[in-house]
């Protein structure tokens, strides 16, 4: 409910702001409604929330104020930035640009130089801007200080631990989540982890469990290199020579030959539905994928607490993660809308 509420609130401060400070050429009229369209990538869950919450905006504020939203849900974000490219350059059967839409830096970017995106700075103050993360605001600024992006449903990455198992093992061997603020200690206690499990069945050799992945080789790889100091990608191609990077990849493969960390092609979540690793990075927008309960191989079952900690930074290293997700751009469509 709490969720719904913010999305709530985020669609009234894109859209009454800029409706009602149009100034005296623009008229609204509850009993003749002026009609947005609004594009949008969401799925699943968030798909769910957003459809709701555009139906309470037209039943509530909207209708107060004669502004009714109408939804288009596009499947995946390079489907969106194909028709939002198309429509803007006029391509043959391109639909028609919408007034507000989900957008990427990449799109927004196109949008802004074809002068197609509203300054999102000419409706909020400073003091209003602050309450949101600096991060998130600033990916938004294209082309100097305006703001054509403003952030609606952005995530960054997190360590997940499924804390059921992991108290056990911690019961037996003393480990810490502390130990998992690090990469170099997710290392450790990843080897630790093998080889309790490995003595949890003294007549089969070698079949200790791993503890651990990366959602994205890619992500671990750039914020690992960026929290070392070097760039995983210059001059256009993958710094792979930095001895910065050379550390990133040496504390993924090793693990990863010794059977402590997942190689896996698919999403974390679905080993640890099955109680194959006991933690994962991942996107915050993921968690409602995590399953409430483990089913293991042998199809017994138990709950399964999660514990959200801080992204893992390498020793001596910076504190950066990564910032993922899109937010919503007003296109400048008509003198009456826009």
């Amino acid at each position: 409910m709490r969720k719904h509420l913010f999305l709530l609130i985020i669609l009234m401060v894109i859209t009454i702001p800029i409706w009602l400070g149009c100034g005296a050429s623009t008229k609204l009229d509850p009993s003749h409604p002026v009609t947005l369209n609004l594009w949008h990538n969401y799925g699943g869950q968030l798909k769910d929330t957003m459809d709701a919450m555009i139906d309470e905006f037209n039943e509530t504020t909207g209708a107060e104020h004669g502004i009714m939203i109408n939804v288009t849900s596009i499947s995946g974000s390079a489907t969106l930035h194909e028709k939002l490219t198309m429509a803007a350059y006029g391509d043959p059967g391109a639909p028609e640009l919408p007034d507000i839409t989900t957008a990427y830096p990449k799109t927004a970017l196109l949008l802004a130089e074809k002068g197609l995106l509203v300054d999102l700075n000419d409706y909020f103050t400073p003091q209003e801007l602050d309450a949101y993360i600096t991060e998130f605001i600033r990916e938004g600024r294209i082309e100097g200080d305006h703001l054509y992006v403003f952030p609606t449903a952005k995530s960054t990455e997190v360590l997940f631990v499924n804390t059921t198992i992991f108290n056990r093992f911690a019961s037996d061997t003393g480990v810490r989540l502390e130990d998992l603020h690090s990469f170099e200690g997710i290392a450790r206690t990843a080897e630790l982890y093998y080889e309790w499990t490995d003595q949890l069945t003294p007549e089969v050799a070698h079949d200790g469990k791993t503890f651990f992945m990366p959602d994205s080789l890619l992500n671990y790889s750039l914020i690992g290199s960026q929290q070392l100091g070097a760039d995983f990608i210059k001059d256009d191609r993958l710094n792979i020579a930095a001895p910065e990077f050379q550390k990133v990849w040496d504390y993924y493969y090793k693990p990863a030959v010794l059977g402590h960390v997942a190689i896996f092609d698919g999403y974390a979540t679905d080993l640890a539905k099955t109680g194959d690793i006991v933690c994962s990075i991942g996107s915050t927008a993921g968690v409602s994928f995590f399953s409430p309960r483990v089913t293991y191989a042998d199809n017994t079952s138990e709950p399964a607490e999660l514990a959200i900690l801080p992204y893992p930074v390498f020793e001596g290293g910076k504190k950066i993660a990564i910032q993922r997700g899109a937010g919503m751009s007003v296109i400048n469509t008509s003198p009456e809308k826009a």
